[in-house]
């Protein structure tokens, strides 16, 4: 039988029970329920989709998420934060969004006790501990953890730049880069440093300067062992190695491993010219 046509009849069925106050074991509400689960997981392992969004294209095998979908069209965004007012289309992901506020940390690793907001960021932790990487670039080969990153990823092969700034038009193919970004128009540097208060606009501009305070020297020559606090430093560093010298004065013709030696060499060069 036809889903379309089971799905009738269990509906015929069950005005004939209210009609006549006859009880249905066999169709109760619970099995009406549970059919069309059945009928909306069978559409999905068929890949059948029967709503499609007449703006964009888009399809949907559950109905529920079609609704949702329209929404993205007409702006609506119906859950609001009383906290802070930041609205959502969906009623779960204002759920998600509160524990920003509350601190909570329900979904917790089972390897080291880390806890996260999002399953799905627990999901991502967890790949830490396998060493697996289950999302790959078709186009480059290069393998993720998540599947946001394989996400962001792919905009370095097709240019694609969603994340348009509304003061200048400049646009972004990250979110977070369109955040940075937003910081020149205002001001504002959110991450301060909690042992000498100097303020940054990037988080990792942050992480960066701490290790200032805290000697970390994460970069480390893999011919000699020397590490550095930054990785510009290991750069200029290895040079030494590899014998190259990229930075050449046209006068003399001698050439330098760091940048800021060549520009004293051209000031020194221009003092004797003139």
């Amino acid at each position: 039988m036809a889903l379309k046509e089971e799905s009738q009849e269990l509906n015929e069925m069950e005005e004939k029970n209210f009609m006549t106050g006859e009880e249905s074991f066999s169709y109760s509400q619970t099995d009406k329920t549970e059919t069309r689960n059945l009928e909306v997981q069978m559409r999905i392992q068929a890949g059948e989709k029967l709503y499609t969004c007449e703006q964009c294209g888009k399809s949907f095998s559950i109905k529920d998420s079609f609704r949702v979908h329209l929404k993205i069209h007409t702006g609506v965004k119906p859950y609001s934060c009383k906290l802070c007012g930041k609205s959502f289309l969906r009623k779960g992901n204002l759920k998600t969004h509160m524990r920003v506020h509350t601190g909570e940390k329900p979904f917790i690793c089972s390897q080291c006790d880390k806890s996260f907001r999002q399953k799905r960021d627990l999901n991502g932790h967890m790949a830490t501990h396998t060493g697996e990487k289950l999302y790959s670039c078709k186009l480059c080969g290069k393998s993720f953890r998540r599947k946001e990153n394989l996400k962001n990823h792919t905009r370095v092969h097709t240019g694609e730049k969603p994340f348009i700034c509304s003061q200048c038009g400049k646009s972004f193919s990250q979110k977070r880069d369109l955040n940075t970004h937003m910081t020149n128009h205002t001001g504002e540097k959110p991450y301060s440093c909690k042992l000498c208060g100097k303020s940054f606009r990037r988080k990792e501009n942050l992480k960066t300067h701490m290790r200032i305070h805290t000697e970390e020297k994460p970069f480390i020559c893999s011919h000699c062992g020397k590490s550095y606090k930054w990785k510009r430093n290991l750069n200029t560093h290895m040079k030494n190695h590899t014998g190259e010298k990229p930075y050449s004065c046209k006068l003399s013709g001698k050439s330098f491993v760091q940048k800021e030696h060549f520009k004293t060499h051209s000031h020194w060069r221009g003092s004797v010219c003139l």
